[in-house]
């Protein structure tokens, strides 16, 4: 007997499943779209009611290149077929497709203890699809040293494999913080819906398979439907419908004071009548565990001593406590035991040449730290009265949400990353206030900014005023033209394209309606700065990577941004740390999550073979793509052009370099961008600026000669899409060192976003530059990228006379990561340096939710860790100037202006045993420590300041 529920909206379909549903159940919705928000909100009801339960999507895609798809549909077959418990969130096309009858054989069962022969493990896994690496970076690797084999098993982590002749001695798993913990046994399962014969480069053969539906398959699951509207089988246990109506349900409108309201981070919001409950969406909160590990003998810097060489850690003994302590080395052998509870105060430091370690007690680094300092406070003043200035200036505010502007957000045919969300959001925030927008878009290539900017660009449309798109070229500016063109024009939004594409009487004729208001949207070069262009209404500004206009363009967006809303858009690297250090005078929103779909590009390096271009481009070409070729050479760039002719008869060739005019290469891009160009040959100039989802193949000769960031943003030009592209660097027999280092990164930076990573460091750099207006990069390589962020940190708070106070901690508990929970101690540092940087409380609890899930439980002297790290943060510009934590009677010491209610709430939750002018004393439990901080958190959040 099926269950029916109607009048199901909102989220209640997700919380219906998360409450109710079997540990072995599949759910089917109507499309992918509604596939897509049923796994967001299902995931954050299954947290919320601490359901431990996976959850599987099964993609529609049967394509044999889109490996993601059948990544995910292999794993959903192995927990279906391995007794596992699951949630599988499916589609009825998804459930159509036909898989591997045999599927169980190939998986790949690992027991400690048990036998396995080595070879034939290689073997196993390369027939299950997985690629052979030196070293792992990306699921889907395995490498191979001696008996020891690593594999990246994707939704699950990096494996580590120790055999010893064919006996399997031990079997690991490690964390994003690079830590281990050992597992008694896994399983390896494959990446394809079919065997793998063999593997040439993209070239893959498979072997034949007997199939069955998967639909087949699920025969004895329980099933949950949403929105299908027909019996799909007898194990249909709930049919959920949007339409109709349901009592138990109210609307956001409805919630009063006896409501409990739940802040998850959904897509959409339910109200329970009988419940009085209400889950309302929030941005989802993320901690990011990608760390830079330091390692002994890495040069570091310590805020107080200057640059030194970290030599390890060492766990010692005081008065009968064990502490864990990080040895520092400086000039002249001298050595620095730095207490766990300073380890924020240790950066990482990278720099090219010869370095020189500070002195103990030497004035180089406090002259230095001084001379840094002094620049940035120039700095700061500037960003401190543009700000100041921007504050005085009003209009009116602007209407956010109605119909039409709900109606258009639905039209959107893909569903929204979380820091897409997010920047749409700070962006309305932005709109809806009586002051102009100045905000910066930062984000990856193909990270969905432009969706953002025109999501902005409507709501100045509903609001009747008029928008203009500045780009630095004319390719980009088609582009955005036809982007633009296509999401808004449906919803009557008029959209025009000001460039040296137009003649001179249509630009005359686009003058006209703009001043008439019969125009909304002007997407231009800096053409459309040209004084005769003249708004009727003129209300938001958009500036596509402003750092790559000219002076006097520069000086005329200048002038024209004074009293309308700006909207930055930038793919230069911006990471949360500048972001933090100018939170208040910057507005910045980061999206540094790749759209759903997108597949990293796959890198091949290679000495040069026209049997390799060949392959190359003729299975790009079979399969209906398109083709860069960079041949960096003007001189023998048609030569080229006319050898690829003879190789590919058929294939429609271009050619593009710096020294045609402007119009030709503009001519042959836009022939390309319309398909009717197949390989387009062409020198460096393609590297930024160019968006063809359809070319999935880039060929660079003489890769060697390129630099770090120019061939990271050339590998950008492709896997704009959900189709695997490849990138092919081909070198010459013999190239340099320093190549050979650039080469290697590109290799290991191969997932969409890896632009945000630390090791693109020159990129950071400029980031800087670009954000602050000023060139910063002697200053940043002097100090290192951690320790100048902190003193621009600094800086702007003595200019905006913000106090930064952090109290002096000392503990007399054992509080520390014990050697037999994490004997190695590189591991133990990993941990200490990642709560070290973390920047709040809620980072910290995140962080301890993540290691307690991954190691099953945190030692007593670790959780004591963790709870000083967060009263520290609660502590820190309350007022207190010191903690003494000990064992009766603890002692906090308070400047002269703690707030007196503080003392007395500290007083009502504690006994005291006294109370001075400058201090509390009072009878603590360390298992209290945690009372104590959510007083002081509670009195922060009350003042409205940020922890």
């Amino acid at each position: 007997m099926t269950e029916k529920i109607f009048g199901a909206t909102g989220s209640y379909p997700e919380y219906i499943t998360a409450s109710t549903a079997k540990e072995r159940t599949v759910v089917i919705l109507p499309d992918r779209k509604r596939q897509k928000l049923f796994l967001n909100d299902l995931n954050a009801y299954l947290d919320f009611f601490k359901r431990d339960i996976k959850v599987i999507e099964l993609p529609e895609s049967d394509d044999p290149s889109d490996i993601e798809s059948q990544i995910k549909r292999n794993l959903f077959l192995m927990y279906l077929l391995k007794g596992k418990d699951f949630i599988g969130v499916a589609t009825e096309k998804s459930l159509d497709i036909k898989v591997d009858k045999n599927f169980s054989e190939r998986l790949i069962d690992i027991k400690t203890g048990s036998e396995i022969n080595r070879d034939l493990l290689i073997h196993k896994l390369i027939e299950s699809g997985y690629i052979r690496e030196e070293y792992i970076e990306n699921e889907g690797e395995f490498s191979v040293k001696g008996g020891f084999i690593s594999v990246y098993i994707p939704f699950y982590g990096v494996v580590q494999i120790d055999l010893f002749g064919d006996q399997v001695e031990s079997v690991f798993l490690k964390s994003k913080l690079e830590t281990r913990k050992s597992i008694n046994s896994v399983t390896i399962f494959p990446l394809y819906d079919k065997p793998l014969i063999s593997r040439d480069g993209i070239d893959l053969q498979f072997r034949d398979i007997e199939t069955v539906r998967l639909f087949d398959l699920i025969d004895k699951i329980d099933l949950i439907t949403v929105d299908i509207y027909r019996q799909i089988s007898d194990n249909q246990k709930i049919a959920i419908y949007s339409n109709g109506s349901n009592e138990k349900l109210l609307k956001k409108e409805d919630i009063d004071n006896s409501f409990k309201i739940n802040r998850l981070p959904l897509r959409q919001p339910v109200v329970l009548k009988d419940e009085k409950t209400a889950f309302i969406p929030e941005d989802s909160k993320k901690v990011d565990l990608e760390i830079q590990p330091i390692k002994e003998g890495d040069y570091i810097i310590h805020e107080d001593f200057g640059i030194g060489i970290f030599r390890g850690i060492e766990t010692r003994e005081i008065r009968g406590k064990k502490y864990d302590f990080m040895i520092l080395e400086y000039a002249n052998n001298e050595k620095v035991y730095v207490s766990y509870l300073h380890f924020d105060k240790i950066h990482r430091y990278k720099a090219s040449g010869v370095i020189t370690l500070d002195r103990i007690g030497g004035t180089s680094w406090r002259n230095l730290k001084r001379k840094v300092k002094n620049s940035l406070k120039k700095i700061a003043f500037q960003l401190v009265k543009l700000y100041t200035e921007r504050k005085q200036i009003r209009r009116d505010p602007l209407v956010v949400e109605n119909d039409l502007i709900e109606a258009f957000e639905r039209s959107f045919p893909y569903i929204e990353t979380p820091d897409q969300l997010k920047a749409i959001k700070d962006i309305k925030r932005d709109l809806s206030s009586d002051r102009p927008m100045e905000r910066v878009i930062c984000g990856d290539v193909g990270f969905g900014k432009t969706e953002v900017a025109i999501r902005a660009v409507f709501i100045n449309a509903v609001n009747g005023k008029q928008s203009l798109v500045l780009v630095p070229t004319t390719v980009l500016s088609y582009q955005h033209y036809r982007n633009f063109k296509e999401r808004l024009e449906p919803f009557g939004v008029v959209v025009e394209n000001l460039s040296r594409l137009k003649s001179k009487k249509e630009t005359e004729d686009i003058f006209k309606r703009v001043k008439e208001g019969k125009i909304d949207v002007i997407i231009g070069t800096h053409k459309a700065l040209n004084e005769n262009l003249k708004f009727k209404n003129l209300g938001l500004l958009v500036i596509d990577e402003e750092h790559r206009f000219g002076v006097r363009a520069k000086e005329k967006i200048k002038a024209l941004k004074k009293d309308v809303d700006t909207l930055y858009m930038t793919a230069t690297p911006i990471p949360r740390t500048l972001n933090m250090a100018l939170s208040g005078l910057k507005d910045m929103s980061v999206i540094s999550t790749p759209p759903e779909g997108r597949v990293e590009t796959k890198t091949f390096v290679s000495i040069f073979s026209e049997d390799l271009i060949k392959k190359a481009v003729n299975f790009e070409l079979e399969r209906g793509g398109q083709v860069f070729y960079l041949h960096n050479r003007i001189e023998s760039i048609k030569e080229r052009a006319d050898h690829l002719s003879s190789l590919f008869r058929g294939a429609r060739i271009g050619i593009a370099h710096g020294k045609m005019r402007p119009k030709e290469i503009e001519k042959i891009i836009l022939e390309f961008i319309e398909r009717k160009i197949d390989i387009l040959v062409s020198t460096s100039i393609i590297e930024t600026g160019i968006d063809i989802p359809t070319a999935n193949t880039l060929i660079i000769e003489r890769a060697d000669l390129f630099g770090l960031a120019q061939l990271y943003h050339l590998r950008g030009r492709v896997g704009r899409g959900n189709i695997q592209a490849y990138c092919y660097l081909l070198l010459p027999p013999q190239i340099t060192e320093n190549a050979e280092k650039r080469i290697d990164v590109i290799l290991r930076l191969t997932r969409p976003g890896s632009g945000l990573k630390v090791s693109i460091e020159d990129m950071q750099i400029r980031g800087v530059g670009n954000i602050l207006g000023v060139e910063q990069s002697g200053h940043i390589k002097a100090v290192g990228y951690e320790m100048y962020l902190k003193l621009l940190q600094e800086a702007i708070n003595e200019e905006m006379d913000r106090r930064e106070r952090e109290p002096v901690i000392q503990v007399d508990f054992e509080s520390y990561i014990p050697e037999d929970f994490i004997p190695d101690p590189q591991e133990r540092m990993n941990i200490y340096m990642a709560i070290a940087k973390t920047t709040d409380i809620e980072e910290i609890d995140r962080l301890k939710e993540y290691l307690k899930n991954f190691y099953d439980f945190i030692p007593s002297a670790f959780s004591l860790y963790l709870e000083i790290s967060k009263l520290k943060k609660a502590a820190k510009n309350s007022g207190i100037t010191k903690i003494e934590l000990k064992e009766p009677v603890s002692t906090i010491y308070f400047d002269s202006d703690f707030d007196p209610d503080l003392i007395m709430e500290i007083a009502r939750n504690f006994e005291t045993r006294g109370i001075g002018t400058d201090r509390i004393e009072i009878f603590l439990n360390k298992s209290e420590i945690n009372k104590l901080t959510d007083i002081l958190s509670a009195k922060k959040e009350s003042a409205g300041t940020v922890l």
